[in-house]
C-alpha cells in the first residue's frame, strides 16, 4: 500500500537453539515499510517503583509476528525512534478495500540475549 512510506528495521527471529548448553535465538533483521504511531504509554510496577513504558501502534501489508509458545515462535521487533519495541498483538485488516495488518508493540525493558545472526537484511517493500 503506498501510504506506508517510511522503512523501519523488523528482527524476527527463528527457533531456538542449544549452543554449548545455552538456549539462544538467532535473528534476521528486515525492513518493512510501515505507518507507526504513538499510543498512550502504560505503566508498570517494578521492584524499584513504578516506570512509564512506551506502546505503539503499526500499520503493515506484511503479516507481524507475535509470540507462539506452540511454535517456539518469538515475537517480532521493531525498532523506532531509538528504541526496541516487541509485537504484542496482530491481525488482518480486510474489511475495506485497504487490507493491510494492524499490530500494536510495547517498549523492550530488558533485551534478552541474542546469538548473533542479523548480518542478512532482506527488504520487503512490496
Amino acid at each position: 500500500m503506498n501510504f506506508f512510506r517510511k522503512s523501519y528495521k523488523v528482527r524476527r527471529y527463528s527457533a531456538p537453539e542449544n549452543v554449548d548448553g545455552y538456549v539462544g535465538y538467532d535473528f534476521k533483521d528486515i525492513t518493512l515499510r510501515m505507518d507507526i504511531q504513538t499510543m498512550s504509554d502504560e505503566v508498570i510496577t517494578t521492584p524499584d517503583g513504578q516506570e512509564s513504558v512506551k506502546r505503539i501502534k503499526a500499520f503493515c501489508d506484511k503479516p507481524i509476528l507475535v509470540r507462539d509458545p506452540d511454535k517456539q515462535q518469538r515475537a517480532d521487533r521493531v525498532f523506532f525512534d531509538g528504541l526496541w519495541f516487541e509485537c504484542k498483538s496482530s491481525r488482518l485488516s480486510e474489511n475495506t478495500p485497504l487490507r493491510h495488518y494492524t499490530a500494536t508493540f510495547t517498549e523492550v525493558r530488558t533485551p534478552p540475549p541474542d546469538m548473533g545472526g542479523g548480518e542478512e537484511t532482506e527488504s520487503e517493500t512490496g
